[in-house]
């Protein structure tokens, strides 16, 4: 079991740390923190690295518990993402493949930013075949707390440096040519890129 952090999109380090574990709890009693990926995801795009950001409630110094903390949907936050995202990968091998499926999620209003992380990260893992066991933990006591790995707070400064890019996967990105590889993105940049080899690549990582 681990007890981890439920992302925005994740990052790749995080799907990697995932896919290796056969329970998975996210603590929602935790206040949510600023500057972490509880509600951004960073992407190679045409301009360089873009970060989409869930607008929230109380803004960024939000100071509720995870489980409480609420989407600004006032700000039309999905129209902007989709669109953004469908611009990044629109020449990638893959976006086509997975766009029905991914796109209605954009469409939903979700309230709660626990509720959206935790479907998109369902969609993530559907892609990937992910076996992992997700529960949420409302309250401290509700799933034992056991010992393993500790996901960093990957700020914008270093979330794509050592040691969160050692040991994954390098693959052809969309702007490589002139934003040279840029490691630990999203996951969606690796679906979207690699598609149903995108398992494979973070599998043969773990070794």
């Amino acid at each position: 079991m681990q007890i981890i952090e439920l992302q925005y999109f994740p990052t790749i380090y995080l799907i990697k740390t995932l896919l290796n574990q056969t329970n998975t709890v996210f603590p929602l009693y935790e206040r949510f923190r600023k500057m972490s990926f509880q509600n951004r995801m960073i992407i190679p795009a045409a301009n360089g690295l873009t970060t989409l950001s869930v607008p929230l409630r109380g803004g960024r110094d939000n100071k509720d518990l995870l489980k409480g903390v609420r989407i600004d949907n006032s700000q039309r936050w999905q129209v902007r993402h989709w669109r953004t995202i469908s611009a990044a990968y629109k020449r990638s091998p893959w976006f086509e493949f997975y766009e029905p499926s991914l796109q209605p999620l954009y469409e939903r209003e979700y309230e709660l930013l626990y509720e959206w992380n935790l479907d998109v990260l369902k969609w993530v893992l559907a892609q990937l075949k992910g076996e992992t066991v997700l529960a949420i933990a409302l309250e401290p006591g509700e799933h034992p707390v056991v010992q393993g790995l500790t996901v960093p707070d990957m700020k914008p400064s270093n979330f794509n440096k050592e040691p969160f890019c050692r040991d994954l996967p390098v693959y052809a990105q969309v702007f490589q040519d002139r934003l040279g590889f840029q490691c630990n993105m999203s996951i969606a940049d690796l679906i979207f890129n690699e598609g149903n080899k995108g398992r494979h690549l973070l599998q043969y990582a773990m070794r």
